[in-house]
C-alpha cells in the first residue's frame, strides 16, 4: 500500500514563483515507427464520406508518435457498382499509415445507397437480408485485402443510439460481418457497438442476446465514446459497463473509442455551446487519456484534424483545418498528445492499488508506473474535479510515497512538455519513502518521473 499525502498551498502565477525549479528541458517528441506499441489511437475517422482528405494531413500523423488510427471503411465508396469495387482511395490510406508506423483499425459501417441504410451519422443500419449479406461480403474483402496490416474491426457506429436501430438489429448485422470477416481472417480482433455514450444497458442487451445465440465468441472488445465536459466525471459508468462485460465473459474487454473537445466556443457537435479554448481542449485531451491509461483502458482521441461536416467544421482535431480542408496550423492538443505518446508507451507498468490520501479541498486523480527493466517510476497527477479551464495558474502540494523508486526525479508539464528539477530541499527520502514538497499541480496532467524516463531535449542538445 503506497500512501499519498497532499496539502494545497497558495496559487502561484507560473512556475517563476517556485523557486529552484529550473527548467531542464522540453519532453523530445518520438515518431510512431520508434515506439513499439502503446495504448494510444487517434481518430482518423469521416474520409470515407470526404469531410477530410488524408494527404492535407499524412505528415502529421507518425510524427504524433500515436501508434493506431481509428478509421472507416466506406461501404459506399467503395462498392460504387453492385459487385464491384473501387478500393485504391483506401488503400493509399491503409498502407501509408504502416509505412508510417501506424496501425490503423477499421470502422465498418455506414449505408450504401446501392442497398440500404444512410451514410451519414445516426443513419439506419441494413436491415433486410440481401443489405445484409452484401454489407458483410464487403467486410469479408476488407480482411482479404488488408488482413495482413490490419486485426481489429469494428463493426458499425453509434447503431443503437437514441432507439434509430434495435438490438436485434444490430445483432442481426453484427453476426453476419464478424462470421464473413473471421472466415478469412480466423484471428481477427472484432470490436462491437461503438456506443455514443457509455450506457452499460447497450452493452448488457447485446452480450445477452448474443449468448442466446451463442455467438459470445465473436466479441474481443466493447467500444463506447463517453462525451462529458468533465471528463474524469465518468468513471463511474465506465466501471458499471466493464462490469457488465465481465458478467458475460471475462475475456472480452472495454475501449475508449471516440473522444474529443473542441478548441473554440461554437455549435460543434457532441459538447457544443461551451466557451472551449486551446489550452482547456489539451488538458482534457490529457485528462481523459490518461485517466484511461490509469484504468487499464485502451483509448483513441478525436481526432487528429478538424472535420468538414456538410453544417460546420467540428473543431475537436488537434490540427486546425480551414473551409478548403487543409491544415492551418497544428493546436497546442497537437504537442501535449505528441509529448504523451512520447513517455507513456508499452515499457511502462501500471502500478496498482497505488493509494493516496489528501487534506486538499480539491479532488486528485493519481497514478503511477514503473519501467518494466528498471523499476524507475513515474507518477501522474491533476486535480479532477472541474471543467479543464483556460487558466495556466499553479498551486503547489506536498506529498508522500512509499515503494517510490527514483534516481534523479524531475517535474513534467505534459500539456507544454517543460521538464524541470526537483530542488533538493523539496525531497526527503528515508529508503524508498520520499517526501516531496512544494510539487505546482494544477487541473492538467503533471509528472514526478525519474529523469531517465524522460525523452528530452535540452537547451545545449543542438535539437
Amino acid at each position: 500500500m503506497r500512501i499519498l499525502i497532499f496539502l494545497l498551498l497558495p496559487c502561484l502565477s507560473g512556475l517563476a514563483q517556485s523557486a529552484g525549479f529550473n527548467f531542464v528541458g522540453k519532453v523530445s517528441p518520438r515518431h510512431a515507427k520508434d515506439i513499439q506499441a502503446s495504448s494510444w489511437s487517434i481518430g482518423a475517422e469521416t474520409m470515407d464520406r470526404d469531410y477530410t482528405i488524408y494527404n492535407n494531413w499524412k505528415k502529421y500523423l507518425g510524427p504524433l508518435g500515436i501508434k493506431k488510427a481509428r478509421l472507416q471503411a466506406g461501404w459506399a465508396k467503395t462498392e460504387y457498382k453492385e459487385g464491384h469495387y473501387n478500393f485504391a482511395w483506401l488503400d493509399s490510406i491503409i498502407y501509408d499509415m504502416v509505412d508510417q508506423g501506424v496501425e490503423p483499425w477499421l470502422n465498418v459501417s455506414y449505408g450504401n445507397p446501392l442497398y440500404s441504410g444512410g451514410t451519414k451519422l445516426g443513419a439506419a443500419m441494413p436491415k433486410d437480408s440481401a443489405s445484409i449479406a452484401a454489407f458483410a461480403a464487403w467486410a469479408k474483402l476488407l480482411a482479404a485485402r488488408y488482413g495482413e496490416v490490419i486485426d481489429e474491426y469494428e463493426i458499425w457506429n453509434e447503431g443503437m443510439h437514441h432507439n434509430r436501430n434495435t438490438v436485434e438489429d444490430y445483432t442481426k448485422l453484427y453476426v453476419a460481418t464478424a462470421e464473413a470477416i473471421r472466415s478469412v481472417q480466423p484471428k481477427a480482433k472484432l470490436l462491437a457497438l461503438a456506443i455514443a455514450g457509455i450506457h452499460p444497458e447497450q452493452a448488457d442487451s447485446f452480450l445477452a442476446e448474443m449468448q442466446k445465440r451463442d455467438k459470445l465468441h465473436l466479441v474481443n472488445q466493447i467500444t463506447y465514446h463517453p462525451y462529458r465536459q468533465n471528463p474524469d466525471e465518468v468513471y463511474e459508468e465506465v466501471l458499471e459497463l466493464r462490469a457488465v462485460v465481465n458478467r458475460y465473459d471475462p475475456r472480452i474487454t472495454i475501449r475508449q473509442g471516440e473522444n474529443g473537445a473542441p478548441s473554440q466556443y461554437r455549435r460543434t457537435k457532441a459538447l457544443r455551446n461551451y466557451p472551449w479554448t486551446e489550452t482547456s481542449q489539451s488538458k482534457w485531451a490529457l485528462r481523459r487519456m490518461l485517466g484511461d491509461l490509469g484504468r487499464d483502458i485502451e483509448t483513441s482521441y478525436f481526432s487528429i484534424v478538424d472535420l468538414n461536416y456538410p453544417d460546420e467544421i467540428n473543431r475537436k482535431g488537434t490540427l486546425e483545418s480551414d473551409t478548403t480542408k487543409k491544415v492551418v496550423k497544428a493546436k497546442p492538443v497537437y504537442y501535449a498528445l505528441q509529448n504523451l505518446a512520447a513517455i507513456f508507451d508499452n515499457t511502462l507498468a501500471r502500478i496498482s492499488n497505488y493509494a493516496y490520501t489528501t487534506s486538499a479541498d480539491s479532488s486528485l486523480s493519481c497514478f503511477a508506473y514503473q519501467h518494466k527493466a528498471t523499476g524507475q517510476q513515474v507518477i501522474t497527477f491533476w486535480m479532477d474535479d472541474n471543467v479543464p479551464s483556460d487558466s495556466e495558474e499553479y498551486q503547489t502540494m506536498d506529498f508522500s510515497v512509499s515503494g517510490g523508486n527514483f534516481n534523479e526525479a524531475v517535474w513534467v508539464d505534459v500539456r507544454t512538455g517543460e521538464v524541470r528539477e526537483i530542488p533538493e530541499e523539496n525531497i526527503r527520502q528515508e529508503g524508498t519513502q520520499y517526501t516531496f514538497s512544494s510539487i505546482p499541480v494544477y487541473d492538467s496532467p503533471v509528472l514526478i518521473a525519474d529523469k531517465a524516463l524522460i525523452p528530452l531535449t535540452t537547451p545545449n542538445s543542438g535539437q
